[in-house]
């Protein structure tokens, strides 16, 4: 037998295993008191008339620089056929729950409120026609996911590809609403726009807290604060302000002449 002598260098520790860790979630909410608050207004437009509802609370340009600007929030609530609010109700069903679990119920509020209020932002200021519809909130949710998975593509199971997907999906629906007639992509550019920022920063702060006498593993926690919450609302919310206070400029002088 042949001798060697010893290797001068340390022996080669085994790379640690990786472990999967679970996300902290949060039980879904306000995705279905939305889904049920929208299907009772659609309701009641069949019976009280289509007409009476969709007059009152559409966005309707004319009548938000009168001073209807409660407009610019109901329109969010309302829709013009089954197959427009049965449109928006599933995609509510499949984005509300993705975003509401991982943003939690106050953070999702927050989202779905201002995400539909840029919408109608984005719409009261560059289009002239009349419009109502839950789209730009949905948008909103759209765009919280994708920043979400920009975030944690790397961190996240298949994360790339599904970050891959969503932009998918946001090329194709905003595509489709510059090909048909009667889409107010607008509202959908608005609404995608405040969900990004929106998503980006008040996104959960995921940090790794050790196991102790109940946990056998470490569990991942969110320490994602309110005061940040707080910081993109107000970011998001002077930016819708600026855009309804820009349609205000750019229509008030259409409704002088029209007056």
């Amino acid at each position: 037998m042949t001798s060697y002598p010893e290797s001068p260098w340390p022996p080669r520790r085994p790379a640690p295993a990786a472990v999967r860790l679970r996300l902290p979630y949060t039980k879904p909410f306000w995705t279905y008191v939305f889904l049920v608050i929208n299907g009772l207004v659609f309701l009641s437009t069949w019976i009280l008339g289509p007409e009476l509802i969709l007059g009152l609370g559409a966005k309707d340009n004319y009548f938000i620089v009168e001073g209807e600007v409660w407009r610019l929030l109901t329109a969010v609530f309302l829709h013009v056929d089954l197959f427009h609010i049965g449109f928006n109700s599933y995609a509510l069903l499949i984005f509300g729950p993705q975003v509401e679990r991982r943003y939690g119920r106050a953070r999702f509020l927050l989202i779905y409120i201002l995400g539909g209020l840029a919408g109608s932002a984005f719409s009261f200021l560059l289009s002239p026609n009349p419009s109502v519809g839950a789209s730009g909130a949905i948008f909103g949710l759209i765009g919280v996911v994708g920043a979400y998975l920009f975030r944690y593509r790397d961190r996240l199971a298949a994360g790339q590809a599904r970050l891959t997907n969503i932009i998918s999906v946001i090329a194709y629906n905003l595509l489709y609403g510059f090909i048909m007639a009667r889409v107010d992509n607008w509202a959908h550019i608005g609404g995608l726009t405040a969900g990004l920022a929106l998503g980006w920063l008040m996104a959960p702060d995921y940090q790794v807290a050790p196991p102790d006498i109940l946990q056998q593993q470490p569990q991942v926690v969110d320490e994602s604060s309110p005061a940040r919450w707080l910081w993109g609302t107000a970011v998001v919310g002077i930016g819708v302000a600026l855009v309804i206070a820009a349609g205000f400029l750019r229509w008030g002088r259409v409704v002088q002449i029209l007056s």
